[in-house]
């Protein structure tokens, strides 16, 4: 975590941010977690590529993370990996590590993935959104 004043507050800000989001992500609560990115959205991701729009991305999640009723996904961030720096003049950096856990037919949950991932939030008019994402180095985790 960083340690001037002001980089905790923007880092306690984009954490709690970052909590909020995927907690709407983890429960398929799309409604929710649609206000946490702009609609001009660019999402980079390894193996899936580039989705452009928010509208793109909910519609992708809606059919695969959320149209599986058997399999639930659910992501974690790794503890103590998350970095925030500010973005002059137009908002912060996010950058950190996440598991993915899945369980299947109500099974115990297995840790299956690991990822980094890059958030470019913007900030404007005192909200926070997310502008761009970089979603990349997709892991398996053998158990």
């Amino acid at each position: 975590m960083p340690t001037s004043t002001s980089s905790k507050k923007l880092y306690q800000e984009i954490a709690n941010l970052d909590h909020l989001a995927f907690e709407a992500y983890n429960t398929c609560n799309l409604s929710v977690f649609k206000t946490f990115f702009v609609k001009d959205l660019e999402f980079y991701h390894d193996k899936s590529g580039l989705i452009l729009t928010r509208k793109k991305m909910l519609e992708i999640l809606e059919t695969t993370l959320c149209g599986n009723s058997e399999v639930k996904t659910r992501r974690e961030l790794v503890a103590d990996s998350l970095e925030v720096y500010p973005l002059q003049n137009f908002g912060a950096i996010e950058i950190g590590t996440h598991y993915y856990f899945q369980s299947k037919n109500g099974q115990t949950e297995k840790k299956v993935e690991v990822a980094k991932f890059t958030h470019i939030w913007k900030k404007k008019d005192n909200k926070w959104k997310i502008s761009r994402v970089l979603s990349y180095d997709h892991q398996p985790i053998d158990q």
